[in-house]
């Protein structure tokens, strides 16, 4: 099973429950996405096409297999460019 670590700073409030909310953290995915110049379309939350191809992008280039799936690696990835 694939799981994944949300860091804190992307959680609302201070209260951490057992669930997690992908729409926030899908979000944040895109932001960050876009910001380092893959197009993620809007940070809507939705885990879109063009976000699929955009998570491709991001991990052909940083020596990741193009699975266009969020996991850890992309996760920690990611919060390395904020």
């Amino acid at each position: 099973a694939n799981a994944v670590d949300v860091p804190d700073a992307w959680r609302e409030g201070a209260t951490v429950t057992a669930s997690i909310d992908m729409k926030k953290a899908v979000q944040n995915i895109q932001r960050i996405l876009n910001k380092n110049g893959y197009d993620a379309g809007g940070a809507d939350g939705i885990m879109g096409e063009r976000t699929k191809k955009a998570i491709m992008a991001f991990q052909s280039d940083n020596g990741m297999e193009a699975t266009g799936e969020v996991d850890e690696k992309l996760v920690r990835a990611l919060l390395e460019r904020k």
